[in-house]
């Protein structure tokens, strides 16, 4: 093989993989799906179960957040709420001591952790058999506990992830693509699920055994919801997704304020590859396919998309291969016009897409040099999204 042919073939197998990530698998994953089906719910099963609330200075939506855990249809003598104080500096503790019930238990810490932290301090010595992790700006469905509890029918489910739909608030704008792109991540951990695959969960709103749990690294940096059910996955335990487990949570005022989320994300899911090696071993069958395919190969498509344009260079010359070339050059330009129309609050919808996708990529490239800079502490500040 000459070096043009090998130049082709690399070429080829970078464009080949990047539509398998993006589009390929989700269509090839919802058609082996179609024969599974949700493990039957046992609404008899009634254990103690603990919802975790972290929160720093969270003093804006605490009150609410109580609120909506002490309304949930699940018998009130088997649920607690441990909210847990990241050392907040505002009237959050406060807030949360003046409800007095023995139903919400307040956790305060003098030194700051991080989220990671207060997970690795506190669910150890929560109460319930099952932890529902959350929040504090996530709102719960009123069956949301009750939901989630109820697919826990067999001892081989180790992790039940729920759907935490995202709206856009009365002042945001450009973001509601993040409301598309959650509902697509949401059909993919659905159809994983039926094989008892589901990678990662969204963070307002999963449970695990906490028997299961295991404590994070202390560096754990936005990615608690992904490692703690991949952990319980690795370990031979089957995670689903409960789309009828619901609750809700506003997306960013802005396209800026969710490209630094992104980025924060990012540099997580670097992390999280680098402790999570056994997952990448084959004979693991499904839970490797989907792992690879759901977020290795989206983690690398920034590689890919480069390698794609460096290829595609040393091929000029060659017609088809000067096609292909213009047309990348075409979808960055009017991925840079999409966004220049969005920071003027407008909207053209292929060109919207287009840098939206760009937009995710970039954000990704972020976070790989946030980890790369080294991650020493998990701690996070309070962010501007509202209660839901």
């Amino acid at each position: 093989m000459d070096a043009s042919t090998a130049i082709k073939v690399l070429l080829i197998g970078f464009v080949l993989l990047l539509a398998y990530a993006y589009a390929g698998y989700s269509r090839l994953l919802a058609a082996a799906a179609r024969m599974r089906k949700m493990p039957p719910r046992d609404t008899a099963y009634r254990p103690m179960v603990t919802i975790f609330v972290p929160a720093y200075n969270e003093e804006r939506v605490i009150e609410a957040k109580i609120r909506n855990c002490l309304a949930q249809d699940y018998p009130p003598e088997l649920i607690e709420i441990l909210v847990c104080s990241d050392a907040s500096t505002d009237r959050t503790e406060a807030i949360v001591r003046e409800f007095g019930e023995n139903r919400v238990r307040l956790l305060a810490y003098t030194e700051r952790s991080g989220k990671t932290g207060l997970i690795n301090k506190s669910v150890p010595g929560a109460g319930g058999e099952i932890v529902v992790l959350t929040d504090a700006n996530t709102r719960f469905a009123p069956d949301a506990v009750s939901k989630l509890v109820s697919m826990y029918s067999t001892e081989q489910i180790g992790a039940v992830a729920g759907q935490v739909k995202l709206h856009v608030p009365d002042k945001g704008w450009g973001v509601d693509k993040e409301v598309t792109y959650r509902e697509f991540e949401a059909g993919l951990k659905y159809h994983e699920g039926l094989f008892g695959t589901t990678v990662g969960a969204f963070g307002g709103l999963y449970s695990i055994r906490k028997a299961l749990f295991k404590p994070l690294p202390a560096n754990a940096y936005s990615n608690d919801d992904f490692l703690i059910p991949m952990r319980i996955l690795a370990g031979g335990r089957h995670v689903v997704f409960d789309k009828e487990a619901v609750s809700s949570e506003e997306t960013g005022k802005d396209v800026a304020e969710e490209f630094r989320r992104r980025v924060r994300i990012g540099a997580g899911n670097f992390q999280s590859f680098f402790l999570l090696p056994e997952m990448l071993n084959p004979l693991r069958g499904m839970a490797f396919v989907c792992y690879f395919s759901h977020k290795v190969l989206r983690w690398f498509s920034p590689l890919m998309l480069l390698s794609v344009f460096v290829l595609n260079l040393m091929l000029v010359g060659n017609p088809v291969f000067d096609v292909m070339l213009g047309g990348q050059m075409l979808a960055y330009v009017l991925a840079g016009i999409g966004g220049l129309y969005s920071r003027r609050r407008r909207r053209i919808p292929v060109l919207t897409s287009l840098y939206h996708f760009v937009s995710i990529n970039a954000a990704i490239v972020g976070g790989f040099f946030v980890y790369l800079k080294g991650i020493k502490s998990a701690a996070w500040t309070s962010t501007e999204r509202g209660n839901g």
